[in-house]
């Protein structure tokens, strides 16, 4: 609405005085968005790969431990083992967390001062364990789906939307440890199998 501008009225005082200057054209809409898609990638260009200081701006204690990112060529077999129980306490911290937040709206800001320490938040692929905590607010399908896994295995979820370049670009450097013995509480549908895989006696 570049043409739509609200001049002032020109008084007395403000003669002789050079009129201001007309304001910057607008940009296009579509060249603005290009922009900042661009701008995008390039950030993104730029940090591939990820080092560890750019996954995790910071190591995240739970339970009085500190659980750091590991060096990126780590293999996953040498990474330190998680007890389960140990995740298990991670989802109870983020459940009571996220559902006290709610809570802490209505109560005094130095309760809320209080109750600031960041919840965890982990997730399992194929027995790794991510450290999502930081990168929830990076991952380009949002915040939810992290959090709706945390402290739990969400692997057949995870290989329906991404590739094994995309973990190991963006995951290495995530990864905290290695677990066993988790259990998807989801079962996992059946894949959509095309009549050209079954045969051309079907």
């Amino acid at each position: 609405m570049g043409w739509l501008t609200l001049r002032r009225r020109p008084e007395a005082s403000d003669a002789g005085q050079p009129p201001p200057p007309p304001p910057p054209p607008e940009k296009d809409t579509i060249t603005a968005s290009a922009e900042h898609a661009e701008d995008i990638s390039n950030s993104r260009s730029s940090s591939s790969p990820r080092t560890e200081s750019q996954s995790r701006s910071q190591e995240q204690p739970f339970l009085g431990r500190e659980y750091p990112a590991v060096d990126l060529s780590t293999p996953d077999s040498d990474l330190p083992y998680i007890d389960p129980k140990i995740l298990s306490l991670v989802e109870e911290h983020w459940s009571s967390s996220t559902s006290s937040d709610s809570d802490s709206a209505s109560s005094s800001p130095q309760s809320q001062s209080q109750s600031q320490a960041k919840p965890s938040a982990w997730i399992v692929i194929d027995d790794i364990v991510y450290d999502c905590t930081e990168f929830q607010h990076e991952h380009p399908g949002g915040t939810v789906v992290i959090r709706s896994f945390v402290g739990q295995d969400c692997t057949w979820q995870f290989w329906r939307f991404h590739t094994k370049q995309l973990l190991k670009e963006y995951g290495r450097g995530l990864r905290i440890g290695r677990t066993s013995g988790m259990k998807n509480r989801f079962k996992e549908p059946p894949r959509y199998v095309g009549l050209s895989s079954l045969g051309d006696d079907w």
